[in-house]
Parts: structure tokens; C-alpha cells; sequence
């Protein structure tokens, strides 16, 4: 089956990346992992895992949209942070971008993300 890439131009994506692919057919969409990066590709919130957990869930609004959805098409995120410390934070940044119920949830913590300064990367799975 054919395949078509979905991305946003509100965060700067890593070199031979998709941000998200969709099924053509299908309502499935896979979000790749989203960082805070923003359009210009600076990395947003520096040392605040609050403020980048809002920005990579504003860069997955973006991908959502450009599916032709929103947020409340997420079936599935997985978390990934660098320090368990920073969960309330994420949580925090989580129930100020969601509206209504919540996706269903995994959180892992890991060692480091693919950049030092990144301290949450956020994965999905929507049905748009």
C-alpha cells in the first residue's frame, strides 16, 4: 500500500526524517518522535522540561493539523524523558495543551535523547 509523508512547518525537521506517515486508505497516522524544536530549528525551553514538553506537543498540534486533525485524533503517545524528576512537569504541560480525555499513555525514562539539550521527545498514534 502506498504511503504519504505528513510534516509541519512550525518545527524543523532532522535530515532524512519523516515526522509522521499515513497510510493512503487508512485513517492510521504514526507521529515520529517530536522534540522542541521550532520552525527555525532552535531548540525551545532549554533546561525546562515544561516548556519543551508544550513545544513538542505544539509541533505534534502542527503535524496533526497538516493531517487534517488535532489532538483529540491521538490514540496512543509514548513519553520519553531524561529524568523521572521532570514528570509532574510534563504532566503539567500535558493537561494545558489537552482538552477533554487524555490518549492513552506510556512514559519511559532514558539515559539521554539524541541531543543533550533535549529532555522529552514525544511519539503517537492518531486515527485522522
Amino acid at each position: 500500500m502506498p504511503f504519504s509523508t505528513i510534516a509541519t512547518p512550525d518545527a524543523k525537521p532532522v535530515a532524512n526524517y519523516k515526522m509522521a506517515t499515513r497510510m493512503e486508505g487508512g485513517r492510521l497516522l504514526y507521529i515520529s518522535g517530536q522534540v522542541a524544536w521550532d520552525a527555525s530549528g532552535a531548540i525551545v525551553g532549554k533546561g525546562d522540561a515544561r516548556a519543551q514538553a508544550r513545544q513538542v506537543l505544539q509541533n505534534m498540534r502542527g503535524v496533526l493539523q497538516a493531517a487534517g486533525g488535532d489532538l483529540s485524533n491521538l490514540m496512543k503517545i509514548t513519553t520519553y524523558i531524561t529524568k523521572i524528576e521532570d514528570r509532574p512537569l510534563v504532566a503539567e504541560a500535558r493537561n494545558e495543551v489537552f482538552s477533554g480525555e487524555l490518549p492513552a499513555s506510556t512514559l519511559i525514562v532514558v539515559k539521554q535523547l539524541f541531543h543533550p539539550d533535549f529532555l522529552v521527545e514525544i511519539e503517537g498514534i492518531a486515527a485522522v
